[in-house]
């Protein structure tokens, strides 16, 4: 064997090895950073679509090992009062009883219970949604792509707004507003 070739029979491997372990290390992500994470919803009005979103998102438990989803944590809360629907009055009447009710019920809430990987970063999770004293096991399909120091976390999933009680009174008319919710999130994590 050559000297040259030595040198590449070793160099190689070490090179590549270095290379896979360089990707493939193990990252745990323990928090949100809620300024920089959102949460926004969509629903029918009267035939028209509209978007809103939350001012705040907090996490009182946020656990997720890239070598061990399905052993994700999470407790995540949204104060429905930071509802932003893009006009101060609609805020107001999102916050009265036939909608949110958030002097008696000021969070909405999800805590997993599952998570389960897809391949590809892809992934979903199995918990329960709670809003206004109702609650429901949802699954949500959701993404994760490493950004820097910070894990991002993306998907959406719908729900419907009367299985909740949201939206009472004259506004439980499904052609006023539909019953069909969608929800998005884009969750910032740190370790």
């Amino acid at each position: 064997m050559t000297k040259i070739s030595r040198t590449l029979a070793v160099a190689v491997p070490l090179v590549f090895g270095l290379g896979v372990a360089g990707t493939a290390h193990a990252v745990a992500y323990t928090s949100i950073a809620p300024a920089e994470s959102h949460i926004t919803f969509g629903y029918t009005q009267m035939n028209v679509g509209m978007e809103g979103k939350f001012g705040q998102l907090q996490a009182k438990e946020f656990q997720f090992d890239t070598d061990a989803p399905e052993n994700a944590r999470v407790n995540l809360e949204v104060p429905l009062a930071s509802v932003d629907s893009g006009s101060a009055e609609a805020n107001d009447e999102l916050k009265k009883d036939e909608w949110f009710a958030t002097s008696a019920h000021p969070l909405a809430t999800f805590q997993s219970s599952a998570v389960k990987a897809l391949g590809n970063n892809a992934f979903e999770v199995t918990g329960t949604l709670s809003i206004k004293g109702v609650s429901q096991n949802v699954t949500i399909p959701f993404t994760y792509a490493a950004q820097g120091d910070q894990g991002v976390f993306t998907g959406q999933f719908g729900f419907k707004r009367a299985d909740f009680g949201i939206g009472k009174g004259p506004w439980g008319d499904f052609s006023i507003v539909a019953n069909e919710v969608t929800i998005k999130f884009h969750v910032v994590a740190g370790r």
